[in-house]
């Protein structure tokens, strides 16, 4: 009986102490992560076909690691709402992507990012403009003189003016009185004007033989065109030597003025040169 009765306040006592402790405060939640993105779809523009490098990064806001997951990536037409699947590609631990695809229109990429073991997600957006390089004419520069007496030399310069790589389609017309009269033409962006033998800036016409539509490549995007003529000399003090020659630019420019009979000097002088060149345009 004695013993039964300690066992009883003992539990009793037990009890009593277990239930003066208060409960354990409940652990609070976890904080919510933030996730960010940076997202790029280069370059800026493209042809058909170009290549376009989709890349950037993805994570949890303010952690350089631990940002493992996957990013998909889709393309929405420009003047559409559509998305299509383009691909996908992993994020590593820095959350740094990157994947490349080929353009086919303007529109824009968007970038959805999952992280790996969290439900946490992050999109990003980028434009890119395709553009398709068609062929123009624009009108560059003209000149024309009737009558010159090119002796010794008929020069005309143009303005500097930019242009695109492509060549340059010029139409000379000349019409001397005497035989052996020639020269040449060219598009340089040397003050000196230099002219080296098959040069593609240049086109030279010795004894003014040669065709009078032809193509310059002078392959550089900013320069003048100079002109240079040569006539035959006179048979006899009274003949002329003149040249009618014609070239073409909005700004008129002077060029060389004749001896006997040529129009005269610092008179201002016309024409036209025409130049297929490539513009871009949207697509």
């Amino acid at each position: 009986m004695g013993s039964t009765r300690l066992l009883t306040i003992g539990a009793a006592m037990v009890a009593t102490m277990a239930g003066s402790t208060p409960a354990a405060a409940a652990p609070p939640p976890p904080p919510e992560l933030l996730t960010t993105m940076q997202f790029t779809a280069g370059p800026d523009e493209v042809a058909p076909g170009g290549r376009v490098v989709l890349s950037g990064q993805a994570g949890i806001d303010g952690r350089s690691t631990g940002n493992a997951g996957r990013v998909e990536f889709s393309f929405r037409k420009k003047g559409t709402t559509e998305e299509v699947s383009v691909g996908a590609t992993d994020a590593g631990s820095s959350g740094k992507f990157r994947f490349t695809t080929k353009a086919t229109a303007s529109g824009e990429y968007v970038a959805h990012y999952r992280h790996r073991t969290r439900d946490i997600t992050a999109d990003g957006t980028d434009s890119l403009n395709v553009y398709v390089d068609r062929p123009v004419d624009r009108f560059l520069y003209s000149w024309t003189a009737q009558a010159l007496s090119c002796l010794p030399t008929c020069v005309a310069q143009g303005p500097d003016q930019f242009v695109t790589t492509g060549p340059i389609k010029v139409k000379l017309t000349r019409e001397c009185l005497r035989p052996n009269s020639g020269g040449r033409i060219g598009f340089t962006a040397d003050p000196a004007n230099t002219y080296t033998a098959g040069a593609p800036g240049w086109r030279d016409f010795p004894n003014g033989e040669g065709p009078t539509d032809f193509e310059l490549n002078p392959g550089i995007t900013r320069g003048h065109f100079y002109l240079e003529w040569t006539s035959g000399p006179a048979a006899d003090a009274k003949e002329l030597t003149s040249c009618n020659l014609a070239g073409r630019s909005p700004p008129p420019l002077s060029s060389g003025c004749g001896r006997r009979g040529g129009r005269r000097c610092g008179q201002p002088s016309r024409g036209t040169v025409r130049m297929s060149r490539l513009r871009r345009r949207p697509r």
